[in-house]
């Protein structure tokens, strides 16, 4: 076992309490950061934990203050990283991350690291290290399996007919894997099926990820995002929102908090509808984006329309060029899926109907259903077009 995971108590201390950062301006935080929560993460006495963080208090990297503790009555003492501390846990964590170690995974022995098998388990670094101390090898089988397949919807789409969009699927579940990328905007024209193509997608994470999905529109304030999030929070086994909500503490300590709560959890956050936006909610966005860069384990998507107005993007080129913001444009349906939309085989039809509509699925649903009325409220045909096009859906 390389020497780097036989840590001292300084060093598991530091990075105990890095999994805790955003609880610093929370009014109820976890018994984990109090003296007693840190002897049993860390596995040193009582009294050893209060000469280790007196020494680290001393050398700036930890600060004590009293703070109201889950089960406990009276207020106590807990224990924060300062910026000093929490730079040091980072680049302690980073530095064995890199590190290569015999695992058992499927079966077999392998050579690892801990950042290619974070993402399948909730134990922490200490947890393995100490595995790593007693048994020179990581029994995966043995760790705590990850919190995953909570599904939590608001207004979910009714997908009554979904056909096709193999490639689009394919695609987008890529984009939902890769880790580097932390927010996806499908971007499309109206009656695209974004919400259905991504919905239907979504469904091949069950029991890979948490999902929250939640509708928003233009009408939506800050407090109708922040709400359903800390209800997600919830359904996870994690703090809520709520503490903070009724302070109204700044955005930037609300949006902290969130994701220190989702960090390593493989969450999947949904947003379905964003466009022309309010203020609070574009800088919302702009601090989520900031803050999940650097953390893994959670994937922001949002479905766009793509006439959005640049004013309401809170991402630049530049996220686009460094890979953390991918936008991916949704076409219309090709000619085979439109025709097995249609229900038909009578190619020339489709092809005449495909070029009017550009595959539009919304257009051919109402083309199918011979929804006359619908397809004159589009404003797109004439009524002679109208005519056509349900004549060729008839003639196929």
């Amino acid at each position: 076992m390389d020497s780097a995971w036989d840590m001292d108590s300084e060093t598991r201390l530091l990075l105990h309490l890095l999994r805790f950062s955003g609880y610093k301006e929370e009014y109820v935080v976890p018994v984990e950061i109090t003296q007693r929560g840190i002897s049993e993460a860390i596995g040193v006495k009582l009294t050893h934990v209060s000469r280790l963080t007196r020494s680290l208090i001393s050398s700036g990297m930890i600060e004590e203050k009293k703070a109201h503790v889950q089960g406990i009555q009276r207020r106590v003492k807990v224990y924060f990283l300062t910026k000093k501390g929490e730079e040091k846990a980072e680049e302690i964590m980073r530095n064995l991350e890199k590190i290569s170690f015999i695992a058992i995974m499927d079966g077999k022995e392998q050579e690892l690291t801990y950042k290619e098998i974070k993402g399948r388990t909730s134990s922490s670094i200490l947890e393995i290290a100490e595995m790593l101390k007693k048994e020179g090898k990581v029994d995966m089988d043995a760790l705590e399996p990850p919190p995953v397949g909570t599904f939590l919807a608001f207004h979910p789409p009714e997908i009554e007919f979904f056909v096709g969009r193999k490639r689009e699927i394919k695609e987008i579940s890529l984009l939902l894997e890769n880790q580097d990328i932390k927010i996806l905007i499908i971007y499309g024209n109206p009656g695209y099926g974004k919400s259905s193509l991504l919905f239907h997608t979504l469904r091949g994470f069950s029991g890979r990820a948490n999902l929250l999905w939640l509708p928003v529109s233009r009408k939506s304030r800050l407090t109708d995002i922040l709400n359903p999030t800390s209800s997600f929070l919830s359904s996870l086994g994690k703090s809520g929102l709520e503490p903070l909500i009724f302070e109204k503490r700044p955005m930037e300590d609300i949006v902290k908090a969130i994701v220190s709560r989702l960090k390593g959890t493989e969450s999947i956050l949904v947003f379905d509808g964003y466009e022309e936006m309010r203020d609070e909610v574009v800088e919302f966005f702009m601090q989520l984006l900031h803050e999940i860069e650097s953390s893994e384990g959670i994937k922001i998507v949002l479905t766009a329309r793509e006439d959005a107005p640049y004013y309401s993007r809170f991402y630049g080129p530049a996220d686009v060029d460094r890979g953390v913001v991918y936008e991916y444009h949704l076409s219309g349906l090709n000619t085979e899926e439109t025709a097995e939309f249609l229900g038909t085989n009578n190619m020339d039809a489709v092809k005449k109907i495909h070029l009017l509509t550009k595959g539009n699925p919304r257009l051919l649903r109402m083309i199918k259903n011979r929804d006359a009325e619908g397809l004159k409220s589009t404003g797109r045909f004439s009524i002679e077009e109208i005519k056509m096009l349900l004549y060729l859906a008839e003639k196929g």
